[in-house]
């Protein structure tokens, strides 16, 4: 499978607003978790994983002495794990190093939820890091999938109107086929309401988009275009490109257009 189609599926797109609470609902405890956030998706765009292995140990860093600050020590957590998932749809053709990549994702995850069973945020990423593990594990995938789903399920229970467990649940919707309990008219709805959500996060009297409605607007045009709705994914993919107009992701789909 190819870079560009593995980076189809389960991408988890950090959905932060620019302000102290994120449009997640996680808040940004500590400045330098913004810019390192940030960090990660300008070098995401440029294809350059050793500079994200660079920001996630920043991050760590970070983590590890925030002594008794535990939202800066969970956002750490959060955003180490990010990383580790944007890194593996880079190298998606690198099995061994994917798999790599989305374990360290998985076990990363796992103490933080022990603590916080209640962070849907974390909840929903630790879905997307098992569902994207699934296709580097031939006897696990199935397994693999239904535990993509069952913490999105959990996640979305929690948290039912937060954008980025919307987004989330949307993406699984989209990915997963359809013999197996996909469908696509389905994804679409979940997906532009999470595109809602994520416009009324934005701080009051804001144009500016908030991170997360770039990427969701993405996946809405990718679900149109499978759908044959191709005026309605150019329209999506459009919206998409002026939100995020450096995104590699964005411009392919657009390229691939009829």
């Amino acid at each position: 499978m190819s870079n560009a189609a593995c980076r189809q599926g389960f991408a988890a797109l950090l959905a932060f607003a620019l302000l102290m609470q994120t449009a997640t609902g996680m808040p940004i405890a500590d400045p330098r978790l913004a810019s390192l956030r940030d960090n990660i998706e300008h070098s995401y765009n440029a294809g350059n994983t050793q500079a994200i292995d660079s920001i996630r140990i920043a991050i760590m860093n970070i983590g590890d002495t925030a002594g008794e600050d535990d939202a800066t020590r969970d956002l750490a957590i959060y955003l180490a794990a990010y990383a580790r998932l944007r890194q593996s749809l880079l190298v998606a053709d690198n099995k061994a190093l994917a798999r790599g990549f989305l374990e360290d994702c998985i076990t990363g995850l796992k103490p933080l939820l022990e603590r916080r069973a209640d962070n849907a945020q974390a909840r929903a990423l630790l879905g997307s890091c098992y569902g994207a593990s699934s296709r580097y594990h031939f006897l696990s995938a199935a397994w693999r999938g239904l535990e993509a789903g069952r913490q999105i399920a959990i996640a979305v229970e929690q948290a039912p109107d937060n954008a980025w467990v919307v987004f989330q649940d949307g993406v699984s919707d989209y990915e997963t086929p359809a013999m197996v309990g996909g469908n696509k008219k389905r994804a679409v709805i979940k997906l532009r309401r999470a595109a809602e959500l994520f416009a009324a996060s934005r701080p009051p009297g804001s144009s500016l988009p908030v991170w997360g409605e770039a990427e969701t607007w993405l996946y809405i045009g990718r679900t149109h275009r499978d759908l044959g709705e191709t005026e309605a994914a150019r329209e999506a993919l459009q919206t998409a490109l002026s939100m995020a107009p450096d995104s590699r992701d964005i411009r392919a789909a657009l390229a691939g257009l009829p």
